[in-house]
């Protein structure tokens, strides 16, 4: 995707190719200037994003009759300058400041006006795509992102701004409000303030410490927490790894990913490590991702984030239940995308793909004639069905969401695996350690309890119940959130997807930004 607005390096001292370009001659402008600056523009624009973008600034600016939005005689009008002030915000959101810088008016001509005018539409425009949309188009990052992108309403947005008593306020309602994001603005905040005061002190080699050891490096390890905000200060003095320690390293590890033994082993010890500008890299790829997520209508929906493990009902905005996940192995990556849950199969039977046939089951087969019958599997002409039981794959329920990608969630006769806190095991769908629980949740509004929900699977009968109310499903990928308490949480990127982010991110700043034609 080619973008308008980015200069090479996206700082937009590289604007001044449009602001700055050589004027005119009087004589040969017979547009207004404004209409000029756009035809400029359009003979160097290319691709199917940005001359969307610049039909929308052209309808804005038709729409005024070519009339400038942001300038005047004396140079900035009002609305361009607090246009101007919402930049200052970039920061704060997590987005590079210098994608936003405008260049000074380039002389007092009425074209020199003019491509300051459009200049800042544009950057208007940069500003609010990454703030409310997104730097990066979800699909064109990876194939397994299969968020929709919203339509950008290019010349809407101007001429709501424009009319606004505060245009910089006005574009700043772009800004997303979920909980999510919020909590992650918030982190941002915190952690530029850590590195501004020279970041976190670093941890050396050494033994693994437990409760009971003493010492110089207990005392450091309580000093570290303290300055990670897991020990409370009152508590940084000390030799002994007592009960309260111990507990201190444990939220340090819950807060990591990492298995929760108290121990300051060397996992921790390599959490501790991170610097605090990784971690802040990481909430801004949250921050961005956030950006993606389609908004979501109704009082209740399932959110899964796939690098934390977990699935959560969210009601009203907030978790109303949660449960560990098992996710697609790194071969078999569950994809991130959304679609509605419409209804629940209790002693479900398993259709298994013909990839998963073909590569797994047919060379078990081969093997021993009598895999099928030991495993509980038929054959339907060429197809593998594994018939409704405990022994099932999809255990005794099923949660529905019918989509592309073949990926729903479900109960599992392998109950051992969310013990682990690497859980990504699966072939793609989402199994749930308290899939009943869930399906209690959910059919409560239609009448149903566990006792019902118990006697139906007694029955061993494939038995389907369809929503009345249908729920919404968003399956999500987050290697950095924040809780209730705003203690900041981070994954590991168990799918590379944070890294391949960053490069289609880093990439965007460096995207070529189209000068108009102005003769020399």
């Amino acid at each position: 995707m080619t973008r308008l607005w980015t200069p090479w390096t996206r700082p937009a001292a590289a604007l001044v190719l449009l602001i700055a370009a050589p004027m005119l001659p009087a004589q040969t402008v017979t547009v207004p200037p404004v209409e000029a600056v756009l035809r400029e523009l359009g003979a160097t624009v290319t691709g199917a994003h940005d001359t969307r973008l610049l039909a929308g600034v052209r309808r804005f600016y038709a729409r005024r009759d070519h009339g400038p939005a942001w300038t005047d005689a004396e140079g900035w009008s009002l609305s361009g300058r607090t246009l101007q002030g919402a930049f200052t915000h970039a920061p704060a959101e997590g987005l590079d400041p210098t994608s936003y810088l405008v260049p000074p008016i380039s002389g007092s001509s009425p074209l020199a006006r003019a491509r300051a005018d459009v200049t800042l539409s544009l950057l208007a425009l940069r500003f609010a795509e990454d703030l409310g949309w997104g730097i990066a188009v979800p699909g064109e990052v990876h194939r397994d992102n299969d968020f929709p992108r919203r339509p950008f309403p290019a010349d809407s947005l101007l001429a709501a701004w424009v009319r606004a008593p505060d245009a910089g306020q006005a574009l700043l309602a772009v800004t997303p409000t979920s909980l999510g994001y919020v909590r992650l603005r918030e982190a941002l905040a915190q952690l530029r303030g850590i590195l501004a005061t020279n970041g976190w002190s670093r941890v050396g080699t050494g033994p693994t410490l437990r409760r009971g050891a003493s010492g110089p490096q207990v005392q450091e390890l309580r000093r570290l927490l303290a300055q990670r905000g897991d020990l409370d200060s009152a508590m940084v003095d000390g030799p002994l790894f007592d009960d309260a320690l111990a507990a201190a390293v444990a939220r340090f590890q819950a807060r990591h990913g990492l298995p929760t033994d108290s121990a300051f082993g060397p996992r921790t010890r390599a959490a501790f490590n991170v610097p605090v500008q990784t971690r802040i890299q990481q909430v801004q790829l949250g921050m961005e991702r956030a950006r993606w997520l389609p908004i979501v209508t109704g009082d209740r929906y399932i959110a899964v984030n796939l690098a934390d493990y977990r699935a959560f009902v969210i009601e009203r905005g907030r978790p109303l239940f949660e449960t560990r996940v098992v996710v697609g192995a790194t071969n078999h990556k569950t994809p991130m995308f959304t679609d509605t849950l419409t209804h629940i199969v209790f002693n479900p039977a398993w259709n298994v793909p013909p990839s998963i046939a073909a590569r797994e089951i047919e060379p078990k087969v081969r093997k021993d004639p009598a895999y099928l019958a030991r495993n509980h599997m038929v054959r339907i002409g060429r197809d593998i069905q594994q018939l409704p039981g405990p022994w099932n794959a999809l255990g005794q329920v099923a949660f529905m969401f019918p989509n592309r990608h073949n990926v729903y969630m479900h109960d599992t006769p392998a109950k051992e695996l969310f013990a682990s806190t690497d859980r990504a095991f699966s072939h793609g769908c989402i199994r749930l350690q308290r899939p009943h629980e869930l399906a209690e949740l959910l059919l409560a509004p239609e009448g149903w309890d566990r006792t019902r929900i118990d006697a139906v699977i007694a029955t061993g009968e494939r038995t389907v119940v369809w929503l009345k109310t249908r729920v919404p499903v968003r399956i999500s990928y987050a290697t950095a959130f924040a809780s209730d308490d705003g203690a900041l949480h981070v994954r590991p990127d168990i799918y590379g997807r944070d890294a391949m982010l960053q490069q289609v991110l880093d990439a965007e700043h460096r995207r070529a930004f189209p000068q108009t034609r102005g003769r020399p």
